[in-house]
Protein backbone atom coordinates (compact mmCIF):
# COMPACT_ATOMS: atom_id res chain seq x y z
CA UNK A 1 0.00 0.00 0.00
CA UNK A 2 1.82 3.44 -1.15
CA UNK A 3 1.94 6.18 1.94
CA UNK A 4 -0.75 8.73 1.23
CA UNK A 5 1.18 12.03 0.17
CA UNK A 6 0.36 14.59 3.24
CA UNK A 7 0.25 18.38 2.73
CA UNK A 8 1.76 20.48 6.00
CA UNK A 9 1.02 24.15 6.13
CA UNK A 10 4.01 26.36 8.26
CA UNK A 11 2.48 29.82 9.41
CA UNK A 12 5.81 31.95 8.69
CA UNK A 13 6.97 35.33 10.80
CA UNK A 14 10.82 34.50 10.57
CA UNK A 15 10.56 34.89 14.24
CA UNK A 16 13.31 32.40 16.00
CA UNK A 17 9.98 30.43 17.35
CA UNK A 18 8.63 29.81 13.88
CA UNK A 19 12.26 28.81 12.37
CA UNK A 20 12.33 26.42 15.50
CA UNK A 21 8.63 25.22 14.63
CA UNK A 22 10.44 24.85 10.94
CA UNK A 23 13.14 22.83 12.16
CA UNK A 24 11.05 20.31 14.22
CA UNK A 25 8.21 19.70 11.18
CA UNK A 26 11.26 18.74 9.29
CA UNK A 27 12.94 16.90 11.68
CA UNK A 28 10.04 15.32 13.45
CA UNK A 29 7.02 15.70 11.10
CA UNK A 30 7.91 15.57 7.47
CA UNK A 31 7.95 12.23 5.87
CA UNK A 32 9.29 11.44 2.33
CA UNK A 33 6.45 12.72 -0.47
CA UNK A 34 4.92 14.94 1.45
CA UNK A 35 4.83 18.91 1.14
CA UNK A 36 5.04 21.79 2.86
CA UNK A 37 3.47 24.75 2.19
CA UNK A 38 4.71 28.02 3.81
CA UNK A 39 2.81 30.40 4.54
CA UNK A 40 4.22 34.77 4.83
CA UNK A 41 2.87 36.49 7.69
CA UNK A 42 3.50 40.01 7.45
CA UNK A 43 4.21 41.46 10.61
CA UNK A 44 1.37 44.20 12.09
CA UNK A 45 1.25 47.08 10.10
CA UNK A 46 3.44 45.72 7.15
CA UNK A 47 2.18 47.47 3.40
CA UNK A 48 1.77 44.51 1.48
CA UNK A 49 -0.10 46.87 -1.39
CA UNK A 50 3.44 47.63 -3.42
CA UNK A 51 3.88 43.23 -3.34
CA UNK A 52 2.99 41.31 -6.68
CA UNK A 53 2.73 38.51 -4.95
CA UNK A 54 -0.59 39.87 -2.85
CA UNK A 55 -1.82 42.51 -5.48
CA UNK A 56 -5.19 41.67 -6.61
CA UNK A 57 -6.39 39.00 -4.55
CA UNK A 58 -4.83 39.00 -1.07
CA UNK A 59 -3.15 35.61 -1.51
CA UNK A 60 -0.90 34.10 -4.01
CA UNK A 61 -0.52 30.52 -6.00
CA UNK A 62 1.69 28.02 -4.70
CA UNK A 63 5.34 28.90 -5.92
CA UNK A 64 7.28 25.36 -6.12
CA UNK A 65 10.84 26.02 -4.13
CA UNK A 66 13.25 25.52 -7.21
CA UNK A 67 10.91 28.53 -8.92
CA UNK A 68 10.95 30.69 -5.63
CA UNK A 69 15.08 30.18 -5.01
CA UNK A 70 15.68 31.96 -8.57
CA UNK A 71 16.37 35.77 -7.77
CA UNK A 72 13.96 37.08 -10.64
CA UNK A 73 11.71 35.34 -8.86
CA UNK A 74 12.07 36.90 -6.02
CA UNK A 75 12.85 40.58 -7.32
CA UNK A 76 9.63 40.29 -9.34
CA UNK A 77 7.40 39.46 -6.07
CA UNK A 78 9.43 41.82 -3.98
CA UNK A 79 10.90 39.05 -1.42
CA UNK A 80 14.43 38.76 -0.02
CA UNK A 81 13.45 35.12 1.41
CA UNK A 82 15.13 34.61 4.77
CA UNK A 83 18.23 32.55 4.00
CA UNK A 84 18.25 30.08 7.36
CA UNK A 85 14.54 29.11 6.41
CA UNK A 86 15.41 28.68 2.44
CA UNK A 87 18.06 26.51 3.80
CA UNK A 88 15.74 24.48 6.21
CA UNK A 89 13.34 23.78 3.40
CA UNK A 90 16.40 23.13 0.55
CA UNK A 91 17.71 20.42 2.89
CA UNK A 92 14.35 18.90 3.66
CA UNK A 93 13.91 18.53 -0.16
CA UNK A 94 16.70 17.03 -0.47
CA UNK A 95 16.42 14.42 2.55
CA UNK A 96 13.12 13.90 2.40
CA UNK A 97 12.20 13.96 -1.26
CA UNK A 98 9.84 15.98 -1.26
CA UNK A 99 7.91 19.55 -2.21
CA UNK A 100 8.56 22.15 -0.52
CA UNK A 101 6.26 25.57 -1.48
Amino acid sequence: MAAERRTIGMGMDYSPSSKAAARWAVDDLLKAGDRIILVHVLPKGADASHKELWKSTGSQALIPLPEFMEMNVQARYGLNPDKEIMEILQAASKSKQGSAR
